[in-house]
């Protein structure tokens, strides 16, 4: 089914944060941006990540039962296209990117404007995407700003 100009207009209208999704494996490790996450639950607190099949991470993070959700500030604009564009299965996009590992090992950014180091809870096939449930078993904040998303800076 196309999507009519209407449709995609008003849902280009929902607002969103911009994000880095984290996740590390016994063989490789990997970042991408997103914009589609939601929390979902308080008790337990649950995350939702919407992943993309085709993306490199929708295999990952099945894999490694877990990952991260990196909310970026403001001046990381420019690594969130750099983890946006192209495919992080032929590039290591994390290169010179400081990194802490918390609870489950996912790669989290040092200095982002909050993190959320989730386990793998659930997976659903939603469309053309995966949704992954994770439960948050550690998080930080720094209290600095988020960034926003806005399609016309990413997209042109």
């Amino acid at each position: 089914m196309v999507m009519d100009d209407a449709i995609a207009a008003a849902l280009g209208r929902l607002s969103y944060g911009v994000y880095l999704i984290g996740v590390k494996t016994a063989k490789r490790m990997n970042a991408m941006t997103a914009a589609w996450a939601t929390q979902v639950s308080g008790r337990p607190p649950l995350v939702l990540v919407a992943v993309n099949k085709a993306h490199y991470t929708s295999e990952l993070i099945p894999e490694a039962g877990s990952f991260s959700l990196n909310v970026l500030r403001p001046d990381q604009f420019e690594l969130a296209k750099r983890c946006g564009f192209g495919s992080g299965r032929n590039k290591d996009r994390l290169i010179g990117v400081p990194l802490i590992f918390a609870e489950t090992s996912a790669p989290i950014l040092a200095d982002c404007a909050a993190y959320l180091d989730c386990r793998l809870a659930q997976s659903y096939e939603v469309g053309d995407h995966l949704l992954f449930v994770g439960e948050v078993v550690a998080a930080g904040d720094s209290g600095k700003p988020v960034l926003a998303y806005e399609a016309e800076r990413f997209f042109g």
